[in-house]
């Protein structure tokens, strides 16, 4: 009988440790808990609680502007008014109320709405565009809104020069979502440059947003508020565009025969662009309105920057490198000459000159001021395409030039493997038409700026570039270009001196004569490009004064025929200007 009492005391008594000691694992579970959530995470909680304690409202920083080499403003900020309103539960009650108000104060129909992206740092109901005069209305008219509503100012671009420096200043547009992810420094609301200096500088242009913060309760309704950090304004960048160049770029290629094309002047012993011009064009100022966005669909493409991503044939203005291969290789002097019957056979095919009368006997100098293609045709095959390559490279066709803006390309140049005279696939005629500048061979306008400075040079390659420093606010430098020699060409000085000799021909007596100008010598050469989608390019590249170049300039008018017309006259236009021959008016 003991044992079996004493079996069932046992019994109980474990069953009341096994109920203690269940406790007591709680208790740690739960101390332990407390410790983790007031210890470990009690400063990240503390953060959290703040946070929902206070609330931003972001008032934006203006941009930087941009500025011409001449001081003129290119784009500049205006401001607009934001009314903000609180969306507590208690305000929104009101709403009604608010609307008519406002109504009443601006005489006009008032909608708030909400702004479900939360540009402001909470999702807030706002009119946009509020004029400095509805502001003052509202201050007059103070009737007990201020503890729903708030008044940020907004800064906007302007771009001084409507569509004329488009695709060198770009544009800017609220971020993405995407883009948010990849930088954490961008907010929903925040704009970022588009395209050209707008995008490529954006980090010293964009400056650091300013906010007002306010106190809430626990129901989140606005109380007072705390704290208010201005703005900071975003760097001044100054260009090394020249207003006046790139406004006589601009009207004369909008007034050439298609009004199609681009136009680069470059400073030769620098490498600094003085005009940057691609048309069609598009105007920044309209973004937001629907003539904006019909430029996505235009077929004339006002977006693209021929500049540098159109990818042309060079027709006759290769013919440069092409000279200068022969003369090195062939050691071929101002005696030599060959004859242009204005036909020339190779197998069963027969190429022509453009004069089909023919030239006669010619000079490779006279060849050049001519733009005769038999002469070229003949030393072509002699110097072989593997040879015509290497003199391309050295020229850097097909290389990005390094331009301090965005999506640029490098043309294409051809490759040939094989050690002979031709490939596998390419074959003696391919020559010929390489040697003058069609075949699959592209280039950009940049890239024919920058080949015309190369030989204004003797060979020295300064990489291009558009902005030569920044400022901040207080005018600390915070950038400042550092001129750099992107590579060397080296030629014989024989091959130099023929090679200028012949440009200045051009221009005095040969297809380049309508760029002829008062007390200046320029030299340049004039090349159509063959065009399978439609009519013939009209190309020109040259420099000025023959004897000292300070600037080169390629220009190219697209489907406008012959070189030596519509595109010779454009630069002579920008040479006018440049040179101070005649003035022009204030844009």
């Amino acid at each position: 009988m003991w044992k079996l009492k004493n079996k069932f005391n046992l019994f109980g008594t474990n069953r009341h440790n096994i109920v203690f000691c269940f406790f007591v694992f709680l208790f740690l579970c739960i101390s332990f808990r407390i410790f983790y959530l007031q210890i470990i995470k009690g400063n990240m909680y503390k953060i959290i609680s703040e946070k929902q304690r206070f609330y931003n409202i972001y008032e934006y920083a203006p941009r930087g502007l941009i500025y011409s080499s001449d001081n003129c403003i290119l784009v500049n900020n205006k401001f607009k008014y934001i009314l903000l309103y609180d969306s507590s539960s208690k305000s929104k009650n009101n709403l009604s109320q608010i609307n008519v108000k406002l109504s009443k104060i601006f005489n006009r129909k008032v909608e708030l709405f909400e702004d479900k992206k939360k540009r402001y740092g909470k999702s807030t109901r706002f009119i946009d565009n509020l004029t400095l005069k509805d502001v003052f209305k509202i201050q007059e008219n103070n009737i007990n809104l201020y503890d729903k509503i708030n008044i940020i100012k907004k800064p906007y671009r302007v771009y001084c020069f409507d569509d004329m420096t488009s695709h060198l200043t770009g544009y800017t547009s609220e971020v993405t979502f995407d883009e948010i992810k990849k930088n954490s420094s961008y907010k929903i609301g925040d704009y970022i440059g588009r395209g050209g200096i707008e995008q490529n500088y954006d980090k010293y242009i964009r400056g650091k947003n300013g906010y007002f913060q306010f106190e809430t309760n626990a129901k989140g309704e606005q109380l007072k508020q705390t704290t208010y950090v201005l703005p900071k304004i975003g760097a001044n960048v100054y260009s090394t565009i020249n207003s006046k160049l790139q406004k006589v770029s601009y009207e004369a290629l909008k007034n050439s025969n298609t009004g199609r094309g681009a136009v680069v002047v470059l400073e030769t012993k620098s490498g600094a662009i003085l005009a940057l011009l691609s048309l069609p064009s598009f105007d920044a100022n309209k973004l937001g309105k629907i003539e904006f966005y019909k430029n996505f669909i235009n077929k004339r493409s006002p977006f693209f920057n021929r500049t540098l991503q159109g990818c042309y044939p060079p027709g006759s203005i290769f013919k440069i490198i092409t000279f200068s291969a022969i003369v090195d290789i062939l050691n071929i002097d101002i005696l030599d000459k060959k004859k242009c019957d204005g036909n020339f056979k190779l197998g069963n095919r027969n190429y022509v000159c453009w004069d089909k009368h023919g030239h006669g006997e010619l000079n490779i100098v006279d060849a050049m001021s001519k733009s005769c293609n038999i002469f070229f045709y003949k030393y072509a095959l002699e110097v072989g395409i593997k040879n015509l390559l290497e003199y391309s490279k050295n020229f850097y066709i097909g290389l990005k030039t390094g331009i301090d803006l965005p999506n640029e390309k490098k043309g294409f140049l051809p490759i040939i493997e094989s050690a002979n005279t031709g490939g596998k696939h390419w074959f003696k005629g391919d020559t010929l038409s390489f040697a003058i500048g069609q075949n699959s061979l592209c280039v950009t306008p940049l890239q024919m700026a920058c080949m015309m400075s190369i030989v204004a040079n003797k060979g020295i390659y300064y990489t291009p570039y558009i902005v030569e420093q920044i400022k901040d606010y207080n005018n600390n430098i915070l950038y400042k270009h550092e001129q750099k020699i992107n590579g060397m060409t080296k030629l014989s000085d024989k091959t130099w001196n023929l090679l200028h000799s012949s440009l200045i021909k051009v221009i005095e007596t040969g297809t380049g004569w309508r760029c002829n100008i008062r007390d200046v010598k320029i030299s340049g050469k004039t090349g159509t490009a063959q065009n399978y989608h439609g009519n013939d390019h009209s190309w020109f590249v040259s420099y000025a004064p023959s004897d000292n170049p300070e600037i080169s300039i390629a220009v190219i008018v697209e489907n406008a025929g012959s070189g030596g017309l519509s595109a010779v006259q454009i630069a002579k236009k920008i040479y006018n200007v440049y040179f101070n021959n005649i003035k022009i008016e204030k844009y």
